[in-house]
């Protein structure tokens, strides 16, 4: 079996600033804190766990010490309630989420009613959400229809959004709103990530796509996949690789999430090959 890999691997350059300097907390400070999951990946998250990276519910719990911000950023409200403990605060938010958070607030400072196109229940959306008082948030064309009246809008996305899907709203609200003025925020990591996922599954037979479960990103490159023509199986480890998968196959691609360390996706590369071999 041939295994064709999406030239686009490993962390994006966000994850990686932010995991350099979670590592570097703990290495100054022994023990340091974060409001929910760094990355979503579960191999790092207990890496760093182990090494002495401490996860809260909320600032109430973290009594002294250092507050690390994860690289989705958190809501302003959080900042201020840290702030007014005397937590030393380290900043990891992605800079592509600061660029959302400026790019909202501009437009919002310029007459735009904003929307926000994304996830309200994921922690980004939050943090975008909460620099922009009273923004709209959605997540499909449907709910267009259902938003009030406006003369203006301004829009700006998840940065690991769906690009179809942006465009796809974007349109809607063209139809509906008599001004519309869209920032499409989507990294560039994401971007080039999806656009391995549409050129490898119209070549490949199997989809493997690694990275962690709750990862918005690895969610959309498994769907992408789906959605042209690839069977897409989304993994967290070389583990879950099943030999049925891959009976009959002569291409199989593979690619990870921009939370997914280049080590994990060898490992799954490395079991592929494996079972490539294996008699049917």
């Amino acid at each position: 079996m041939e295994i064709r890999k999406a030239a686009v691997q490993g962390f994006c350059f966000g994850v990686a600033i932010t995991v350099k300097k979670a590592e570097e907390a703990i290495a100054s400070r022994g023990e340091v804190t974060t409001l929910g999951h760094v990355v979503h990946n579960p191999q790092m998250v207990e890496s760093l766990k182990a090494r002495g990276l401490r996860n809260a519910e909320s600032v109430a719990d973290v009594d002294a010490g250092a507050l690390f911000v994860r690289a989705h950023g958190l809501p302003v409200e959080v900042f201020e309630e840290a702030k007014g403990k005397g937590l030393e605060i380290i900043d990891a938010t992605c800079p592509m989420v600061t660029k959302i958070h400026v790019q909202a607030e501009k437009l919002k400072a310029d007459g735009y009613k904003i929307v926000v196109i994304g996830d309200p229940a994921h922690p980004e959306v939050k943090g975008t959400l909460s620099h922009v008082p009273g923004a709209w948030c959605i997540q499909k064309v449907d709910d267009v229809a259902r938003l009030p009246r406006s003369s203006k809008v301004g829009v700006v996305v998840q940065s690991t959004w769906s690009g179809q899907g942006f465009t796809d709203i974007v349109k809607a609200l063209a139809a509906k709103y008599y001004e519309v003025r869209a920032v499409n925020t989507i990294c560039t990591d994401t971007h080039n990530r999806q656009d391995e996922a549409l050129r490898l599954a119209r070549d490949v037979e199997v989809m493997i796509v690694v990275g962690g479960k709750t990862s918005a990103n690895t969610k959309h490159l498994a769907e992408l996949s789906e959605s042209h023509g690839a069977r897409a199986y989304h993994i967290e480890g070389a583990a879950e690789l099943q030999p049925q998968w891959f009976d009959g196959v002569k291409v199989a691609g593979l690619m990870s999430g921009a939370s997914t360390p280049g080590w994990l996706v060898d490992e799954v590369e490395a079991r592929m090959e494996e079972l490539s071999r294996q008699p049917v």
